[in-house]
């Protein structure tokens, strides 16, 4: 029988894929502004493993990002996705994944939050996330 525990990280995971994949979409945000950092190449040359990423999300990625949320999802799982990409911009540590918005940006999430009742407000011109470096 599987555990309470189990479900709920197999959720968060799911969630957690879905907001990334939205990220990640082309049509939505342009990763010529995002952060990445990389670590020294290894012995085989290429790119390092990548230690810190930060999407950057304008006025018009953040308007196809609410428009993209608004058209696909049902209510209750837009307040997830809405709640995951507060988290995200609201985050300060190591990760990949975090979301650094544009004045614009967080008053385009803004509008939707209210629309859903949400009780949170996104912030802007967030720094990039501190990673190790080496």
């Amino acid at each position: 029988m599987p555990s309470v525990t189990n479900g709920l990280i197999a959720h968060t995971a799911v969630l957690t894929a879905r907001v990334t994949k939205l990220l990640d979409d082309p049509k939505i945000n342009k990763t010529s502004n995002d952060y990445k950092a990389y670590g020294r190449p290894g012995p085989g040359g290429g790119p390092g493993p990548l230690f810190g990423q930060q999407y950057k999300l304008g006025k018009a990625e953040g308007k196809a990002l609410v428009a993209k949320i608004n058209t696909t999802y049902t209510v209750a799982t837009q307040k997830k996705i809405v709640n995951e990409l507060h988290d995200r911009s609201s985050s300060r540590f190591p990760n990949k994944g975090t979301i650094s918005l544009t004045r614009d940006g967080a008053a385009e999430l803004n509008k939707l939050a209210k629309l859903l009742k949400l009780d949170i407000k996104f912030g802007y011109n967030q720094q990039h996330p501190v990673h190790p470096v080496g």
